[in-house]
């Protein structure tokens, strides 16, 4: 029996160690010149700026690791937005959301889910949202906001069996400039 157990546990922490193996290890990157930045799997090459209709900074990159995409979406706003009743950065959230929806002609969603809060930076909000797209690409999506700043942050691929801690590293993973 105890040559058993003691089997059973080398064979299970082989699995483990081989599974771990195979993703890279999560790497804090500077966000381009935004100020912000953010856990990958690796090396974003490059990181597109471009300016939205009002100015404001939009900085984008992604990574692809074992099919899964990492991407990022970053406003740096022109004015600070102040948050006096929360309604304000809810409904800028759910607008920026909803376009996105639009743009990856997203088909099902579970509903954006708000009050997720950042330890590392607690004046911001966080929005989490589960999509589908036409082809049946599955995304796991999550903003943050402060007065200064929005930072989405998505994870998709064809399955979302992405181990839930890998998805959270990455998620959670955003940093306001200190």
């Amino acid at each position: 029996m105890y040559k058993f157990v003691l089997t059973l546990v080398f064979s299970l922490f082989t699995v483990f160690n081989q599974a771990q193996e195979s993703f890279p290890r999560f790497v804090k990157q500077a966000i381009s010149t935004s100020g912000c930045q953010a856990y990958f799997p690796g090396t974003v090459d490059d990181f597109e700026m471009s300016l939205s209709q009002d100015g404001a900074e939009v900085y984008t990159g992604e990574i692809e690791t074992n099919g899964y995409n990492f991407a990022t979406i970053t406003v740096k706003f022109t004015e600070p937005i102040p948050d006096r009743d929360a309604v304000v950065w809810d409904g800028l959230v759910d607008s920026y959301l909803t376009y996105l929806q639009q743009q990856f002609s997203i088909i099902e969603s579970a509903g954006i889910g708000k009050g997720h809060t950042l330890e590392s930076h607690p004046i911001a909000k966080g929005y989490l949202d589960y999509w589908e797209d036409v082809d049946g690409i599955q995304y796991v999506i999550k903003a943050w906001m402060d007065e200064n700043y929005l930072g989405i942050l998505m994870v998709y691929s064809e399955t979302n069996d992405l181990d839930f801690n890998l998805q959270q590293v990455f998620l959670n993973g955003f940093r306001f400039p200190e």
